[in-house]
């Protein structure tokens, strides 16, 4: 890196330092799960109000498989940037920017089932021209994370890949805009063969449609699956949240809205539960929301 690289790469940290936490005198101290967060009831309710929801534009709620690290995403205006905040002697830490994070857009973040692998999408320079969004990933270290590393194919292809979620065996579910879909962008999943991800498959008209689905979290054993999608009629913003639960021959019921309780005029995205299965998060407007995941139950057929 020559030295004008490096003054315009330390510009730009310092830059997003004072953007994100202008504002954060004093950070109070934050024990227990959950950012020591009174737990919601059955209706949704913003999460760490002024300390991870604050008037910046937050997105993504991601909890680490032993509950002492979350991660989340801020977007400046400009680009995505990746956030994060662990317990060290049971005490929270303020939320601090990932080293690699601020001069690409880097955003939906998911784990590995053992917490190791860290996965996002971001449009750094890969393999593709242009800047289009890929799956990237990270490997835990003894001091933190390794570089970012392009997933490659043939999860990434030359269009858009967004917001991968991982299961209990490692499949891979994600939104692609790579040619065949039905809409602008689709669900597919990759399963896990022999360490490698496979070819991409499209989960169908149950779950895709021509008006176009993206965010997606796919539960440990892949019996349901919340996803948002917009430009529906039943929509009551921009977009919504749906959801649909796998039938006993292993098809996916159809998608259906899921309501006033989780969805407003405003835009719902970045479904994810808790690793520990009590809580469901998601993103509305510029914060992240939580409510007890005993909802997701309400919808499920009664046959």
């Amino acid at each position: 890196m020559n030295t004008k690289s490096l003054i315009i790469g330390l510009f730009l940290f310092l830059f997003l330092i004072v953007f994100l936490f202008s504002g954060v005198e004093d950070f109070p101290v934050l024990k227990g799960p959950y950012l020591g967060q009174k737990p919601p009831g059955m209706t949704p309710e913003v999460f760490a109000p002024g300390i991870i929801s604050t008037a910046k534009n937050e997105l993504n709620s991601v909890f680490s498989p032993k509950g002492d690290e979350f991660f989340f995403s801020i977007h400046t205006g400009e680009r995505y940037v990746m956030m994060y905040t662990r317990q060290i002697n049971g005490v929270w830490t303020k939320p601090s920017v990932f080293l690699f994070s601020g001069e690409y857009s880097d955003v939906d973040m998911a784990l590995s089932p053992d917490g190791n692998t860290l996965y996002f999408c971001s449009n750094r320079p890969s393999i593709w021209e242009g800047r289009q969004m890929d799956v990237w990933y990270c490997l835990r270290t003894s001091d933190g994370w390794s570089e970012p590393q392009n997933l490659g194919k043939p999860v990434n292809s030359a269009q858009d890949e967004t917001y991968p979620w991982i299961t209990a065996n490692g499949t891979m579910y994600l939104a692609s805009s790579r040619a065949g879909g039905m809409g602008d962008k689709d669900l597919y999943c990759a399963i896990l063969k022999n360490g490698k991800y496979a070819e991409p498959v499209h989960l169908g008209e149950a779950i895709n449609s021509e008006f176009g689905e993206g965010d997606t979290y796919i539960a440990p054993d892949e019996s349901y699956l919340i996803v948002g999608s917009w430009g529906r009629p039943d929509v009551y913003g921009r977009g919504d949240l749906y959801i649909s639960f796998k039938k006993k021959d292993g098809t996916w019921s159809k998608i259906v809205n899921m309501g006033d309780t989780i969805n407003t005029s405003a835009t719902e995205y970045c479904p994810v539960v808790s690793p520990d299965g009590k809580y469901f998060f998601f993103t509305r407007g510029g914060d992240i929301f939580w409510v007890d995941s005993k909802i997701i139950e309400s919808y499920r057929p009664k046959n």
